[in-house]
């Protein structure tokens, strides 16, 4: 049986749930958890209620779909990491007929790219705390780093074993230096900074020896 939700007076042009929407108001109060974490000083800044009057909604109808703010929060990561996996997936058109390098290059500008397409969301990410009592084999953006992990395989740059939560250093390294130029090229705008392509071919065409490429 479908939830009714209550919806507050002061949020003009709403209007209560039809029968089967409460899976909408969920992706209201996600969407407005993670505005207000953009716009807001991190996760120790969020609350249930603030939650609710940005989605114009009693405080009540929150607690029908999170039991506390840790839930919100694991439906916000959830949500943001599996928009960025998205677009690591479809990468290169999905990488279909790229060789290792191609395809690894392709993800590298496709994460680049999300940040700097999305930086509020990008900011949600990386920017708050994002362990809110995870075991690491539980956090939600390990299937797109895993995805990295695999061109950086495929490209022949991770010769060793697996490293934490099953992911090469070099896949490590390589996550760090993307992360370096979305923050930095976001962080200090009036650097002179070259195209990301030419960053991420710098990147991929490192001497060996610097972690990232594999010794011939």
């Amino acid at each position: 049986m479908a939830t009714m939700t209550t919806r507050t007076t002061g949020a003009p042009g709403r209007r209560p749930n039809r029968r089967g929407e409460g899976a909408l108001l969920r992706g209201e109060l996600v969407a407005a958890a993670s505005a207000l974490l953009e716009e807001g000083e991190g996760e120790q800044s969020l609350s249930l209620r603030a939650v609710a009057r940005r989605a114009g909604v009693a405080p009540q109808s929150v607690y029908l779909h999170f039991a506390d703010v840790r839930a919100l929060l694991v439906a916000v990561y959830e949500a943001r990491f599996g928009e960025l996996l998205a677009t690591l997936e479809n990468a290169g058109g999905g990488g279909d007929g790229l060789d290792g390098r191609a395809r690894l290059r392709a993800l590298c500008l496709a994460y680049c790219g999300y940040g700097q397409a999305h930086p509020g969301h990008y900011r949600v990410l990386f920017g708050t705390a994002g362990s809110p009592g995870w075991e690491p084999d539980q956090m939600a953006g390990l299937p797109a780093l895993a995805l990295l992990d695999e061109a950086v395989r495929a490209a022949g740059r991770a010769p060793g074993g697996a490293g934490a939560v099953g992911i090469a250093p070099e896949t490590l390294g390589v996550w760090a230096a993307l992360h370096g130029l979305v923050t930095l090229r976001r962080d200090r705008p009036g650097f002179p900074w070259p195209p990301v392509e030419v960053l991420v071919d710098a990147l991929l065409d490192a001497p060996a020896g610097d972690g990232v490429r594999a010794a011939s």
